[in-house]
């Protein structure tokens, strides 16, 4: 399934305002957390939360991603 990770939630962008620039391609029932390493070792080791763009919602860790997901990852590092 492809998912979206973003750094603005809000206009679903990267930090050089390119929409929607990348598309990670991941199995069923992949997490919020392992998108995250998918991503960057550090945004996996210094998780705290995501944010689901389309519903605004927080997600934990091991919250299950869905086809089509455009996610913020919020990272301590």
């Amino acid at each position: 399934m492809v998912v979206f990770p973003v750094e603005d939630e809000s206009r679903w962008t990267d930090s050089k305002g390119r929409v929607l620039p990348d598309a990670f391609l991941v199995p069923r029932g992949t997490t919020a957390r392992q998108l995250a390493y998918r991503v960057h070792t550090d945004l996996g080791e210094g998780f705290l939360k995501a944010v689901d763009a389309r519903r605004k919602r927080t997600l934990g860790a091991d919250h299950p991603l869905e086809p089509g997901d455009v996610i913020r990852v919020v990272s301590h590092r």
